[in-house]
């Protein structure tokens, strides 16, 4: 009877230890999907508000750059060349190679020049704000994690994580124009610089390359003419790329 009693406790015991066994593996299991999920939900929340504030910087501060250096010795009618027929209208829209040439290249060595000042520092604080800091020649981004919750009540909850953003590989520019009819026989003149660059943006998590592109407005100016009514009120016309790399 004793012998019975002890086998039947031993095997309770062994099954015990199994379900205890088993419960401990399936409790870790689940913590590291929790935690997988976690740290990858945070990292996509790292990337993407990165992402956005690298974008609010550099689109403020390259902007406020080319408008206040490009257009001081270039001048708009230089640049276009606009063809009209005997009614006044606008026909054609096209770019003096040459000057669209300088443009460009005066473009993208103050692109250059401003991922430098980015990466040093050396930035205006209305470009800025309390959690964007510079070290090491790079751009630091403190974000909260209560920001991967996306609730405003968590906003600032938790431990700062720090993400590093560095300007890489090539500028890509391009000058644009668009051509509007602009109330009786007048028509607005408009040229854009289109902007690609990539940012590195390093999160603890993982490294990810973001492309970055813009469209600015450098100039403008108000012409007589018209725009004839088969181009539907406005003429686009695009240069070719021009590209250098980022140092």
């Amino acid at each position: 009877m004793k012998n019975g009693f002890k086998s039947t406790r031993l095997y309770h015991g062994k099954l015990l230890s199994k379900i205890i066994f088993v419960t401990i593996i399936l409790v870790i299991l689940f913590t590291f999907f929790l935690l997988s999920k976690f740290t990858s939900h945070l990292n996509h929340s790292l990337i993407q508000i990165s992402t956005n504030e690298v974008t609010r910087v550099t689109y403020s501060f390259i902007t406020d750059k080319i408008n206040s250096s490009v257009f001081n010795h270039t001048n708009l009618e230089d640049i276009l060349i606009l063809e009209k027929n005997n009614q006044d209208e606008i026909l054609y829209v096209d770019f003096n190679l040459e000057q669209a040439y300088l443009v460009l290249d005066q473009v993208s060595n103050i692109l250059i020049n401003s991922f430098d000042e980015l990466n040093s520092g050396n930035v205006s604080v209305a470009y800025l704000d309390e959690e964007l800091s510079h070290e090491l020649g790079s751009m630091v981004l403190s974000i909260p994690v209560g920001n991967s919750f996306q609730n405003m009540y968590f906003y600032n909850f938790g431990p700062k994580v720090p993400v590093r953003i560095n300007f890489i590989g090539s500028v890509l520019t391009n000058l644009k124009t668009k051509v509007t009819d602009y109330g009786l026989n007048n028509a607005l003149v408009e040229l854009f610089v289109y902007i690609e660059f990539k940012t590195q943006i390093m999160s603890p998590f993982d490294i990810e390359e973001v492309t970055l592109k813009y469209d600015a407005v450098i100039a403008s100016m108000m012409i007589e003419g018209e725009v004839p009514n088969f181009y539907g009120g406005t003429i686009e016309r695009e240069s070719s790329i021009y590209t250098k790399e980022i140092e």
